[in-house]
């Protein structure tokens, strides 16, 4: 947030010229004695700047924490919230008129003061406790006219650059499934099992809704981790590594082509290691050149799944993977690169520890400005969860804000709660829901287009937007993390929900 002067006063004038038609005999003589009109009468009880005074003992930088005034509906308050368990029992406050007569503040219902009413303009260091009810009442020039003010200092409920997870799983697996892979394809969900009916396919419109239930035609035995997905395809390998291929994600064909382990899809190829004798192979399916071997600190089996972005300075999208394990059989933590062409290694700072089976996800983190209080988004790659070379599952997030060249743990904030249990070789799923807001005057719960209605804790400040012009919808991915394999080897049979909470706060105008 930057310190700023509110413009909404500029419409004051037309606010105010509305009400000329009540104007009597007594204020045309006032503008007769002392030459002024009604319209400044009426302009002089507008609130035109608002701030609370600095204490650096409760926040640095208090007086740059910008308020919006409403002057449409008498209200002032700050949009963007103060931090989570920020003290405004106390609080000092600036108040600039355009010349009143009088500014008066009145306050009721606090634990902390009696019901009292403070002559702003005679006593300026008076402080307020603005977690009651608190109005600033203007009096015109000329003592005939007043503006009221509600004012609202509006505080976090929680931390909002926090990695939430729901404390209940959001969707349990059909079917009791032994083994699943999850998959995007044509903007639907597909979770492929292993169960004791044999092969199926889960598709869901959206991540964790009931879907639908399929059965596999698949000719062979399929290695259900191998399931990889392009545009309008899915591959798959079988367990002694023939390359299987499906349009549908349900009848599959086989291909002819042996694989050790598949990466990813790039470009519409597969991009896998096929293994000739004792040495691994770098390969594309359908080929596109000749086979590479694979160098001695790269891995060839249990990557995290591939990430693609691009910027820019890049000629052609990057593919991303983290972990694995390599050919003499250490696992590793840094991350690979392949641009349609080459491999090569891409972090300067590798993740610290060795992991197989990480999951591996783009998102969002935000960085506040303890001056400005200007908030910062940053594109962050996450990676989390896995096994490390003694066997033993994690649930450490690291994150790297420069497309995977350094990689650092993730703080507090950001890391898994206890109630997810740790797992490799999950996957997660980000995909966009549209929130919306309903009116003020009828509710101030948020509900998902899918007409699921958000727990209490997703309300900022119930019965005030975070914006000075209504916004009723706006767009939050959200993180959806599938299955994974438990400590004990089995199946997390779980679909888990999380969010960075400050996107599922309506966005400020």
């Amino acid at each position: 947030m930057i310190k700023r002067f509110a413009a909404s006063y500029l419409i004051a004038g037309a606010l105010f010229a509305a009400a000329m038609t009540a104007c009597n005999e007594n204020d045309n003589n006032y503008q007769d004695d002392y030459g002024y009109t009604p319209e400044t009468m009426y302009s002089s009880t507008a609130v035109t700047s608002f701030n609370i005074k600095p204490n650096s003992k409760l926040l640095a930088n208090l007086d740059s924490v910008f308020f919006t005034i409403d002057l449409n509906r008498g209200l002032i308050f700050n949009a963007d919230s103060l931090p989570k368990d920020t003290k405004i029992t106390k609080l000092v406050p600036n108040i600039g008129t355009s010349g009143s007569s009088k500014i008066e503040l009145i306050v009721k219902g606090s634990k902390v003061m009696k019901d009292t009413t403070f002559v702003y303009t005679t006593s300026f260091t008076d402080s307020i406790d603005f977690s009651a009810n608190v109005m600033v009442r203007v009096t015109s020039l000329n003592e005939k006219y007043t503006g009221n003010y509600q004012i609202k200092v509006n505080v976090h409920k929680l931390k909002p650059d926090s990695l939430h997870w729901s404390e209940i799983a959001w969707k349990g697996m059909p079917g009791n499934p032994i083994a699943q892979k999850t998959v995007v394809n044509d903007e639907r969900v597909y979770t492929f099992m292993e169960t004791a009916d044999g092969y199926k396919v889960w598709i869901q419109d959206t991540p964790g809704a009931d879907g639908e239930v399929k059965q596999l035609t698949f000719p062979s035995s399929l290695d259900v981790k191998s399931v990889v997905a392009g545009e309008d395809i899915f591959y798959a390998l079988n367990t002694n590594g023939v390359l299987h291929s499906s349009h549908d994600g349900i009848d599959w064909t086989a291909q002819g082509e042996q694989l050790h382990h598949i990466y990813g899809v790039y470009d519409g190829h597969v991009i896998a290691v096929r293994k000739d004798g004792a040495k691994y192979f770098h390969t594309t399916y359908p080929h596109t050149g000749t086979d590479t071997e694979v160098s001695a600190d790269c891995p060839i089996s249990g990557t995290s799944p591939l990430v693609q972005f691009e910027n820019k300075w890049m000629e052609k999208p990057l593919a991303l993977t983290v972990g694995g394990r390599t050919a003499n059989g250490t696992l590793t933590g840094a991350a690979w690169g392949y641009d349609g062409a080459h491999w090569a290694k891409v972090s300067a700072t590798p993740i610290k520890g060795a992991y197989q089976g990480m999951t591996l996800f783009p998102y969002f983190t935000f960085r506040t400005s303890s001056s400005s209080w200007k908030v910062t988004e940053y594109s962050t790659i996450f990676a989390m969860g896995g096994v490390n070379q003694q066997g033993y599952n994690t649930r450490r997030v690291f994150i790297s804000r420069d497309q995977g060249l350094n990689w650092s743990e993730a703080d507090d904030l950001l890391s898994l709660p206890d109630y997810i249990p740790e797992t490799a070789f999950a996957q997660a799923i980000v995909w966009t829901s549209e929130l919306h807001s309903r009116s003020l005057a009828a509710s101030s719960d948020w509900n998902e287009t899918a007409a699921r209605p958000l727990p209490v804790w997703w309300i900022e400040t119930p019965g005030y937007g975070r914006a000075t012009k209504p916004v009723t919808s706006w767009e939050c991915p959200y993180i959806y993390l599938y299955g994974g394999i438990l400590p004990n080897g089995q199946l997390n049979p779980q679909v888990w929900r999380g969010v960075i909470n400050r996107l599922t706060f309506k966005p400020l105008e």
